[in-house]
This record gives structure tokens, C-alpha cells and sequence, in this order.
């Protein structure tokens, strides 16, 4: 039998590079999608344009034979995104965007659709005095997960989500790279008395966490929160950067609300808050339904992320 093939969004993403090579590397064929100038074919992937995600995009030629999709592409959150309607710029990309291709995959007979939401879904269904204002982000991963419910019961095509927290590893970006470089030049960091719970997922963590939701068979219908395990405070997290790096960690102590404060006044409010706030997820779903748990620690993980870096960087 010929492998299934995969259609993956957002291919060249920090998360869709790795899951094409995990999905290639597991036997599935894999067409990932990039916005343009596709790159040369590899081994069990081709890749082909989608142009920008926006409420325009024509899936149908990218859906042709595909057994099951993982849509990974999204609008995220981006330096001085602050146009004259932030959310409705976010709605096209997140929201209607995965309607189309949802509905135009139903219509091209995929069986499956993984779609990667967010934990910070999970932060606009909250509401109340303290709860944190969820961003267009938040908001809109929230209603892409509502608007896929609907056609799941219009159309019988099978939806998955699943919500991750941060995502680390090899060559990631924001907040973790930031404390990445940090960490590897030695710069004090004002950290120290921050002691809160979060949530972390290694990227290859989250790559065999979509793969189980591809195959399992009671995965459809699932909205499955994913980490790598207990959560951990923003300071161990660092700590457990510096000791996969052989780096020492020279942490601060600041009051957190001061950090919040200086962070909104610089306009990093978000970065602010998720380094000195509470963000935890449960796990229990997905372990009870599908029998998943995170092959590899944390601290596994952090080593693995590395020796890779090292690996990839010319010499």
C-alpha cells in the first residue's frame, strides 16, 4: 500500500519544519505548504505554495490525494502588529482561512484535520476580575476551534485540537531565544524572585503528540492540551536552559509586578507576562484517551535542543 499522504500548512514554520521531517521519517508522505518560492523536494516531502494565509487562499490544488491535514499555519503575534484592526487582520488568517480549508478538505474527501490551537484558547474562554485580557491571538485560535466543531458536525470530517503551551527547541524564537542568548552570554537576568507554574513542550514532543492524534482513533473530537510534563517556574526553566548549555545562570530578584509594569510601559506587555505569570496545562485528556504522554523529559529535551544547535551551526 502506498504510505498516506499529509498535507501540513505552514511547512517552513519553527514547528511545521520539524513535524514534515518526523511525519517523513515515520513513513507518510508529506506536501507542506509555504507561502512562496517552494524549496527542493527531500526525502518524503514536497513542498508546494499556498501564498499568504488569509481569507483568499484556494486550497483545492494543494488537497488533491491527501488522506489527512495538519494545519499549522497562523497568523502569531508580531513586533508593532497594531494596524487599524489588529483583530480583523488575525480573523481572516486564523479563523477564516481555517474555515476554508476545513471546508474545502471535507469536499476533497480528507478523512482527518489536526489543527494546532493554542493553550491561550483556553485563555479567552475565561472571563472575571484578575483574568488577563486575551489578545486578537487568543481570541481567534479560540473561534477557529469553534468555527471547526461546526463543520466536523456539518460534514462528518474528523477535527482534532490540540493546544500547546510554549514551544522550545532547536533554532526557536521569541521568548525562548531571548533567553537562549542570555543565558549563553551571561547577561543577569531579572528573574530571581518570579515563582510561578508554567507549562513548556519540546517541539518534537509536540510533533509525536500530532502524530498520535493522526492515527488514534478516538482522537477526533478531541481539544487535548500537551506539555512535556509537571510544570515548572519561569527561573527552573531558565535553569534548566543554562545546564543543557554547561552555562552558569545569574538570576536577579525583582519584584514581579515591577517586571509587569516595566513591561507594558516598553510595550512588551505579553513577553512580561508570560514570563512572570501562571499558564498550566492539562494534560490528563490526552493521556486517559489516547494513551499519550511526552516521550522525552524536559531536561532530555533540553540537551537534545543543543546538541542539534551545535550540530547546525557552521563551522
Amino acid at each position: 500500500m502506498q504510505p498516506r499522504l499529509i498535507l501540513v500548512t505552514g511547512a517552513r514554520g519553527f514547528v511545521g519544519r520539524h513535524l514534515c521531517r518526523t511525519l517523513a521519517d515515520a513513513g507518510y508522505r508529506v506536501r507542506g505548504t509555504v507561502r512562496s518560492n517552494p524549496p527542493p523536494p527531500e526525502a518524503g516531502i514536497e513542498y508546494q505554495a499556498s501564498g499568504d494565509i488569509s481569507d483568499r487562499v484556494d486550497w483545492r490544488p494543494l488537497l488533491k490525494g491527501v488522506d489527512a491535514v495538519v494545519h499549522a499555519a497562523a497568523r502569531v503575534h508580531l513586533p508593532g502588529d497594531q494596524g487599524a484592526d489588529p483583530l480583523a487582520a488575525y480573523r481572516r488568517a486564523n479563523v477564516t482561512a481555517s474555515e476554508t480549508l476545513a471546508r474545502q478538505a471535507a469536499e476533497a474527501g480528507v478523512k482527518r484535520l489536526v489543527f494546532l490551537s493554542s493553550i491561550k484558547a483556553a485563555d479567552a474562554e475565561r472571563s472575571g476580575p484578575g483574568v488577563r485580557q486575551p489578545e486578537p491571538y487568543d481570541i481567534t485560535k479560540l473561534e477557529a476551534e469553534h468555527a471547526l466543531s461546526r463543520i466536523a458536525r456539518e460534514t462528518g470530517m474528523e477535527i482534532v485540537v490540540l493546544r500547546p503551551p510554549l514551544v522550545y527547541g532547536p533554532d526557536a524564537a521569541a521568548n525562548f531565544a531571548l533567553l537562549v542568548h542570555a543565558v549563553s552570554k551571561g547577561i543577569p537576568l531579572p528573574l530571581g524572585s518570579i515563582h510561578n507554574q508554567r507549562s513548556f513542550i519540546h517541539v518534537g514532543n509536540l510533533c509525536s503528540a500530532i502524530t498520535a492524534c493522526l492515527e488514534h482513533p478516538r482522537a477526533p473530537g478531541g481539544v487535548f492540551e500537551v506539555s512535556d510534563g509537571p510544570p515548572v517556574s519561569t527561573p527552573d526553566f531558565v535553569r534548566a536552559i543554562g545546564r543543557a548549555m554547561g552555562k552558569p545562570v545569574r538570576l536577579l530578584p525583582c519584584p514581579p509586578a515591577l517586571l509587569r509594569s516595566l513591561g507594558h510601559a516598553l510595550g512588551k506587555g505579553p513577553a512580561a507576562d508570560s514570563l512572570t505569570g501562571d499558564l498550566v496545562a492539562d494534560d490528563r485528556d490526552i493521556r486517559e484517551r489516547l494513551g499519550w504522554r511526552a516521550p522525552t523529559s524536559m531536561g532530555n529535551a533540553m540537551k537534545a535542543t543543543f546538541t542539534a544547535q551545535k550540530q547546525d551551526t557552521p563551522r
